[in-house]
């Protein structure tokens, strides 16, 4: 194997260990925001918290990162950080308009949200959007400090930063159970730990941005690279409205319901999808700006180490969504102060389809990428508006008959389409092996199905007591069992990345 090709999985490790950190911490913070606040502080909050995501996307972790990563690693250092600083005047300008118009527009923006008649309460949501608003700014300076570092590898203080952000979090939550105020403003101080941590190693680098003028070269070419964002940005954001109000129709509680079982959905794909796709990604930039051979390879390679753990992931959240649930949501239970019976049902009943979702979701962040490298941005903007309307549809559709689950099985169909249509145009255009591809997900899913049977006759064989060292005790048994057998079918049917992520991990001890 190559060395680059080395190099990129200790990158997508160093990654996977970070998010790893930072998603474990993450439920900790929203174990406590499910159980140390009121159902209607969580429904607002939630809803709130959705207006500064609004743009986050696009000023932040989406289009920044994969815009501004191509353009600065194809430029010689002194111009790199050049454009960096006038990205960081842009984004100055951006967030301060932004943070004036969200203050403003708050009372329109809560109506937006929240369908009539609302189960949710209008006027602390607006409020929370007030003070929840300058979280953008916060997240949108820590993203440009994580592309900077990205693309220059050096990969260890933007994977654990955001563990930053909710250690504050939490501490603050803590601090003040049930307070719908500080839990906005304790998301608010945890986004600006999350920039402040990655200050060192940019200081230590020599690549701390300086505020300078509002112009570079290159930063027209970012701003184009971005325009297919801005499209498809806008179209999520228009999916989040019509989610948004098919949930809050359902009943009190669906919408932090939803938002929970998300969150097992991202911690997923955070770990196992987008750690190894934005280490691939850099190294994909690379190939891309020198005409290397190895596009396709990489690409490959990519595809297959994500197929490799999403798949397994995903069924096991679909086997263990109740013990899941209760084990990250539910422990106040044992102090005598459960968490509230219909929130758990809700949360329960959206967390199981959204496991089917993890592979085709986690193939596409890889995928889509392959486009944005090669700055070709039709096809991607014309691929993700069309799947969020077709999914917007399925929302409404699938909502009526099923509730909350429905909202969930909308999203895994989606994202399966969408995948399989993403898959055979990249395989148009790039040579990454898609029969070599092809071959190893059969034999993973073979070996995942194998481990998803295993862990269902372990839960039936082992008797365990109800409660919630119950539940933790099934998380343990199932998920064990499941890990056991993927691992011994996989060996069985020569799954390769079993072998190749032995030998890295042997190299980092």
């Amino acid at each position: 194997m190559s060395r680059p090709a080395r190099s990129t999985r200790r990158g997508a490790l160093t990654l996977m260990v970070g998010t790893l950190a930072s998603r474990v911490t993450g439920l900790v913070r929203n174990s406590l925001l499910a159980q140390f606040f009121p159902t209607a502080v969580l429904d607002a909050f939630v809803t709130a918290f959705k207006v500064p995501n609004l743009f986050r996307e696009l000023l932040a972790e989406g289009a920044l990162t994969n815009s501004f990563v191509p353009v600065y690693k194809a430029l010689a250092p002194e111009q790199a950080r050049r454009l960096s600083g006038a990205l960081l005047a842009l984004l100055t300008l951006a967030n301060g308009l932004l943070m004036a118009g969200a203050w403003l527009a708050a009372p329109l923006l809560a109506r937006l949200l929240i369908s009539d008649p609302a189960n949710v309460d209008l006027e602390l949501t607006t409020r929370l959007i007030r003070v929840v608003f300058p979280f953008l700014p916060a997240i949108s300076f820590s993203a440009l400090a994580m592309g900077i570092l990205n693309a220059e590898e050096r990969f260890f203080a933007p994977a654990w930063a955001p563990v930053a952000l909710n250690v504050v979090t939490v501490a603050l939550m803590a601090a003040f159970p049930g307070q719908a105020v500080m839990l906005a403003l304790a998301h608010v101080f945890g986004g600006v730990a999350q920039l402040l941590v990655q200050l060192p190693a940019l200081a230590r680098a020599g690549l701390l941005p300086r505020l300078g003028g509002l112009w570079h070269p290159a930063l027209g070419e970012v701003l184009l690279l971005m325009v297919p964002f801005t499209f498809t940005a806008g179209g999520r954001q228009v999916l989040n409205v019509v989610a948004s109000n098919v949930i809050t129709g359902i009943d009190a509680g669906a919408q932090g319901a939803f938002y929970l079982a998300d969150l097992f959905l991202s911690l997923l794909l955070g770990l196992f999808s987008i750690s190894p796709a934005l280490a691939y990604y850099s190294r994909l930039s690379h190939h891309a700006a020198r005409g290397d051979a190895e596009f396709g390879p990489t690409l490959g390679e990519g595809l297959r180490l994500i197929t490799f753990l999403t798949v397994p992931a995903g069924l096991a959240l679909t086997l263990l969504a109740a013990p899941a649930v209760d084990a990250v949501y539910n422990w106040r239970s044992l102090f005598g102060a459960p968490m509230d019976a219909e929130l758990r049902a809700f949360t329960i009943a959206a967390t199981l389809p959204l496991g089917l979702a993890v592979f085709p979701i986690g193939v596409f962040n890889l995928l889509i990428r392959s486009f944005y490298v090669r700055r070709l941005v039709r096809t991607p903007v014309v691929l993700v508006l069309v799947f969020l309307t077709l999914q917007g549809l399925l929302y409404v559709a699938l909502s009526r008959p099923f509730g909350i689950a429905g909202v969930s099985w909308a999203t895994a169909l989606a994202a399966w389409a969408q995948a399989l249509v993403t898959a055979g145009l990249v395989a148009r255009r790039e040579r990454f092996g898609l029969g070599a591809w092809a071959a190893q997900a059969a034999r993973v899913w073979l070996a995942a199905l194998g481990a998803l049977l295993a862990g269902w006759l372990a839960l039936q064989a082992v008797p365990l007591p109800a409660g919630w060292f119950g539940q933790l005790g099934r998380l343990a048994v199932g998920g064990g069992a499941m890990v056991a057998a993927y691992l011994l079918l996989g060996v069985l049917l020569r799954v390769p990345e079993l072998r190749a992520l032995g030998r890295l991990v042997r190299r980092r001890r």
